[in-house]
């Protein structure tokens, strides 16, 4: 029996530093990072190479999520051999905000990560997923105004349980930030290993100049990978990290 091409997949939610952490693993050799991909999130807009989006993000057909998700998948098996055509390894950066942070209750969830079950049926896919502590990573997303179908930060932490919980289910490899930022090599090492592709130490000078979606946080205007100042927690928030049950949780 054949066995299925291999898929690399990265993902993360909003303001947890994943822009860097996926910059970096695009600066190694022969690796290319497709940024925020996922089959639900059509944008109508200026595309003129892109008739099909178009079509899909203008009409009601972009509701037949059947459709929508069969197309999103041949265009990655289309992407992928091209890239393996060019002997490249393929990784795909999850828009996770729309399985986890999207929905206006945690209950409207989906229950497992979209886009690695639809490449599952034919591929054997290798995921990461990368984390941050929830404190800094909610205080930034309210900064940036990404926070308003989430209610509070005990709700934000239990989409986030929910989401660990998905990827356990899994088996998916898991990395802190807070880690990758005090020693980025040994993390980054370890994360290449888990998506079987070569770790070049070059990345170090290359990361910053991979241009990439998504770079909202400050660590994006720094050439330097190394912990930053912690932004200023609001009172409520640190209150409510006293008494979330799921902000225990995470922590343990």
């Amino acid at each position: 029996m054949p066995t299925k091409p291999i898929i690399r997949t990265i993902h993360h939610l909003s303001c947890t530093g994943g822009t860097i952490i996926s910059r970096c693993i695009a600066a190694m050799p022969d690796t290319f990072v497709l940024s925020e991909v996922h089959p639900d999130v059509l944008r109508f807009g200026f595309d003129p190479f892109d008739p099909v989006q178009q079509l899909l993000a203008a009409t009601n057909i972009g509701r037949n999520a059947a459709l929508r998700r069969q197309l999103f998948y041949d265009r990655v098996v289309t992407t992928e051999k091209i890239i393996s055509s060019n002997n490249q390894k393929l990784v795909l950066r999850d828009h996770t905000h729309t399985d986890y942070l999207s929905p206006k209750t945690p209950q409207q969830t989906d229950a497992k990560p979209v886009l690695f079950n639809i490449l599952n049926r034919d591929y054997t896919v290798l995921p990461v997923l990368t984390i941050r502590n929830p404190i800094h990573s909610y205080t930034s997303l309210v900064e940036n105004n990404w926070a308003q179908t989430i209610t509070s930060f005990d709700d934000y932490c239990q989409r986030t349980v929910m989401m660990l919980d998905a990827y356990e289910a899994i088996d998916c490899p898991t990395f802190r930030y807070e880690d990758f930022c005090r020693s980025p090599d040994s993390t980054l090492k370890e994360i290449c290993e888990s998506l079987q592709i070569d770790f070049g130490d070059v990345y170090s000078s290359r990361w910053h100049t991979i241009p990439m979606t998504g770079g909202s946080g400050r660590a994006a205007r720094d050439l330097k990978i190394s912990p930053l100042p912690s932004r200023r927690i609001a009172p409520a928030t640190l209150d409510e990290a006293i008494t979330s049950s799921a902000f225990q949780e995470i922590c343990q």
